[in-house]
Parts: C-alpha cells; sequence; structure tokens
C-alpha cells in the first residue's frame, strides 16, 4: 500500500480499537447498576428476548476482539502472499490495497454494530434495529464501492495470457464451487435451525406462534414451510443454468458458457444472503436486490457485446 492508504489503513484500525475499548468501559462503568440478570439479546422490533447473568454482558465485547484480531492477520499476511490474478505488480499492490481497506471496514462495521448492542444492554433500554441496519447498508455500500474501484483499475494491469481457456475453466469450475458449496451450506443451517422457529425467545413457547417464522419485509409471522421457497427457488435457478450449461460447453459457446458462471455465482451468493436474512427475521434490503440485478444486467450486456464483437 501507498503512504496514504496506509494511514487510512491505521486510522480505520484504530478508530475499531477506540470503539471496542470505549464500548467495554462503558460496560464496566455500569456493572455495579446493572442486576445480576439481564436482558442480552434482541428480538427482530429491538426487544430483549433473552435475559442472562450479567456477565454475558461482555459478549459484544468478545465477538468484537474475534473480528479485530481477524481483521489484524489478515491484512498482516495480505500484503506478503502472492494472489496468483494474472496482474502486474502495480495490479497487485492495487488488489491488495483494496482487499485491506474492505478489511478495514468490515473489520469497523462490526465493532459499530456490537458498540450499539453493549449501549443497549449496558442502559437496558431496547435495541434500535433501524440504527442497525442504517449502519449495515453503509458499511456494505462502501465496501462495494471499494471493491468496485479496486476492480476498475486493476482492468489497466492485467497480464495478457494465450491461456485464455484454462483461466475460463478454472472460473467455471470455481463458480460451481461456490455456488454448490453455499447453497449446500445454507440448505444444512436451515435444517439445523428448523425447531428453532418462532426466533423470539418470549414466543418460544406460545402455541399461538407454534410453526411460525418472522417475515420482516411483511411484518407478518407466517408458516416457517415459506423459508423454504428461496431455496427451492435456487435450486430450480442453479438446475436451469447447469443444464444449459453443459450444453453449452458441448456446443462449444465460449462466451455463453461464461455468462452462465457469472449468473451461477451470483444467484449462488445472493441468495446465501437473503436466505440468512429471512431465517434472522430481518429485511431483506433494497440495496442487495438492486446490486444483484445490476450485476446480473452488466453480465448480459457484456456477453451481447461479445457476441456481436465476434459477429463482426
Amino acid at each position: 500500500m501507498n503512504k496514504i492508504f496506509t494511514v487510512i489503513h491505521r486510522i480505520l484500525f484504530s478508530l475499531s480499537i477506540l470503539i471496542l475499548c470505549g464500548s467495554f468501559v462503558f460496560y464496566l462503568t455500569k456493572w455495579n447498576s446493572l442486576p445480576e440478570q439481564i436482558g442480552m439479546h434482541f428480538s427482530h422490533d429491538g426487544q430483549f428476548d433473552v435475559v442472562a447473568s450479567k456477565f454475558y454482558g461482555f459478549y459484544p465485547h468478545i465477538v468484537s476482539s474475534i473480528f479485530v484480531a481477524i481483521t489484524a492477520v489478515a491484512n498482516y499476511f495480505l500484503p506478503k502472499i502472492k494472489t496468483g490474478l494474472k496482474l502486474t505488480e502495480q495490479g497487485e499492490k492495487i488488489f491488495r490495497t483494496e482487499m485491506c481497506m474492505a478489511l478495514d471496514f468490515f473489520g469497523m462495521f462490526w465493532c459499530v454494530f456490537f458498540a450499539v448492542w453493549s449501549y443497549s444492554v449496558s442502559m437496558q433500554i431496547p435495541l434500535d434495529m433501524d440504527l442497525q441496519m442504517n449502519f449495515a447498508k453503509i458499511f456494505l455500500a462502501v465496501i462495494f464501492v471499494i471493491n468496485l474501484c479496486g476492480t476498475v483499475l486493476r482492468r489497466k494491469h492485467k497480464i495478457k495470457t494465450p491461456n485464455k481457456e484454462k483461466n475460463q475453466q478454472a472460473f467455471h469450475r470455481l463458480s460451481r464451487i461456490i455456488a454448490y458449496m453455499l447453497t449446500a451450506g445454507e440448505a444444512f443451517l436451515l435444517f439445523w435451525i428448523w425447531d428453532r422457529f418462532p426466533a423470539d425467545e418470549e414466543l418460544y413457547f406460545n402455541e399461538d406462534y407454534y410453526g411460525l417464522a418472522y417475515f420482516a419485509n411483511l411484518d407478518k409471522y407466517l408458516d416457517k414451510h415459506y423459508l423454504l421457497i428461496p431455496q427451492a427457488v435456487l435450486f430450480v435457478i442453479l438446475a436451469v443454468i447447469e443444464i444449459i450449461s453443459i450444453k453449452a460447453v458441448k456446443s462449444n459457446k465460449k462466451e455463453l458458457v461464461t455468462l452462465l458462471d457469472k449468473l451461477r455465482l451470483t444467484s449462488g451468493v445472493f441468495f446465501f444472503w437473503w436466505n440468512l436474512i429471512l431465517q434472522s427475521g430481518i429485511k431483506i434490503g433494497i440495496v442487495s436486490v438492486s446490486l444483484f440485478i445490476i450485476l446480473n444486467v452488466i453480465g448480459f450486456i457484456s456477453y451481447l457485446i461479445k457476441i456481436r464483437n465476434c459477429k463482426i
């Protein structure tokens, strides 16, 4: 990283540490005024749904520390490892800077997220869920912009290689692995937590809510089997893409194969995120949906341009 980004990196990392330490100290100042049993966890509307010993009040600080440690270790090793990307030396630097900056904002987001959580626990007041979601949207948008800028800058520093076909085959395999692993992992997670619905502890033993799950976008409790719909939709999408992809490979339609690989990858990643959001009783935001649409539209436009150039 150049000096400017090194300074920014140190500032962001230092802010994360300060937020973590400040939250920890604030909780300690409230320790003696708190009862032995305190509200510790929050439902989708920000109300306490779990009461536990106040020693569990250190949970947000422990989780924040783990994220800070992960960020620190990743940022330590990232500048030293070879990425294996077909980039010039300058392109490698841009990529490492991009990753370090994204990691810094990722770590800072969790420090802010759990600091707000800890404040509500310390004061024994409801958690502002809208504030939490706004934080998430802001940090995700920043990370997306960083990666987008990095991608644009790196395009000028690609090393052209005659082995393009091997790279395409590698991306084809990688997109399948990532999409199928995310899909299988999410299906297993849903199976694992199936009996936990409804998620709100205070409603868990209420017979009126038996077998229901909260859908934040509709602000309703509905049959938890509706959670299977996104899984089924993703299975259908991946199956259709796989069938078309196999035929495209046999027909040697390389541009179509690349497009399908991109669609498979974006579908796997975004549906994985949306399923996690649904199972957590949180609204699916317009930002992630817009990104999904934009990325797929860009993929289709790129495909049409390449097909048109091939014909010319």
